[in-house]
């Protein structure tokens, strides 16, 4: 998907197919754009980070659709400590009959295999759901069933990779909670040498970790968001020595003094992903309809309430909670 700031795209309908989840077929529209020139030498590479399996929202404002672009999305955990894994949590939190797509296998609490191959299910879906475009593959973003499966090793901890000539997905089992950057940093560079990711130029490097940790690193203004994983991730990537024509950036707060790039999600993706509909029960705020494909995947791991609450920027909603998965976006850089 083009999302750059700097491009102005044309809406397109663009329906979603995920082989994991069957429910994702009907209707979830995304944005269209072109693309460059279809010459195979001017190819180049895209690397996506994020702490955890769904935290790519935070940066996609940066995931360019163009078809010369292989966009590898490497999520440095599995997310299998939250507690949304708890099976009370997951009953309570999972609204199929308001358009949500319940979690596959059944989480049986935090920490868990169930709950980190939920959640790599989920974030292989929602990358699904992002994946067609006309109802014809997307190279830019392939399915799942178009991805080559193998188990690799990256800083000393197991690794799925799907991977084709037109992109590629990693997750590794990092530990949820317990990243360091100087693992974060081992693990990116030794990603980009796998046999499995093309020897391409690296274009950029993006870090969807978003941070807001006042008073010294953050503003009370914008969501807060103290996770140590996404400090670790922002703090690697920043330090990383690598050799690209964009550089590398990663998510912040928008008032940070470090921001050097401002992008935003154009308005029919960022509604495709984040669309709510009517409520499904008069008068209950609650059941607006799951429309976007974020909401209806990732809606059982939604906060602070039961669905993802769109916004245009990353702020507290009136009760002090973050709300982070904002349309528009800040970035630091090096």
């Amino acid at each position: 998907m083009r999302h750059c700031a700097t491009t102005v795209c044309d809406p397109d309908a663009v329906r979603g197919v995920s082989r994991l989840v069957a429910g994702l077929a009907a209707g979830v529209l995304l944005t269209s754009c072109t693309g460059g020139t279809d010459t195979p030498d001017d190819r180049v590479l895209d690397l996506v980070v994020s702490p955890h399996p769904d935290d790519e929202l935070e940066a996609w404002s940066l995931i360019d659709e163009d078809q010369n672009a292989l966009t590898v999305f490497l999520t440095m955990t599995h997310g299998e400590a939250t507690v949304n894994c708890d099976p009370a949590e997951v009953a309570r939190n999972t609204q199929v009959d308001w358009g949500e797509i319940a979690p596959t296998p059944d989480p049986q609490g935090p920490g868990t295999a169930s709950c980190a191959q939920a959640r790599i299910a989920s974030w292989n879906a929602f990358l699904d759901s992002a994946s067609q475009v006309e109802g014809e593959l997307d190279d830019a973003i392939p399915t799942l069933a178009e991805l080559d499966e193998t188990d690799v090793e990256l800083a000393g901890h197991p690794a799925q990779v799907w991977s084709s000539d037109a992109g590629v997905r990693i997750a590794v089992d990092g530990g949820d909670g317990e990243l360091t950057a100087e693992q974060v940093r081992d693990t990116v560079e030794q990603a980009l040498e796998l046999e499995q990711v093309p020897d391409l130029p690296l274009r950029r490097v993006i870090g969807a970790a978003y941070t807001n940790d006042p008073p010294t690193r953050g503003d009370d203004a914008y969501a807060l968001y103290r996770h140590p994983d996404h400090w670790a991730v922002r703090e690697a990537l920043l330090d990383l020595d690598l050799e690209t024509t964009d550089g590398i950036c990663v998510a912040t707060w928008p008032s940070d003094p470090e921001v050097d790039l401002r992008a935003e999600v154009d308005d029919g993706t960022y509604e495709a992903f984040m669309g709510l509909g009517d409520e499904v029960a008069p008068g209950d705020p609650e059941s607006v309809r799951r429309e976007g494909s974020f909401q209806r995947v990732y809606g059982w791991l939604a906060f602070p309430r039961s669905f993802w609450t769109p916004t245009e920027l990353p702020v507290p909603d009136a009760d002090g909670q973050p709300l982070v998965m904002s349309r528009s976006q800040a970035f630091t850089c090096s």
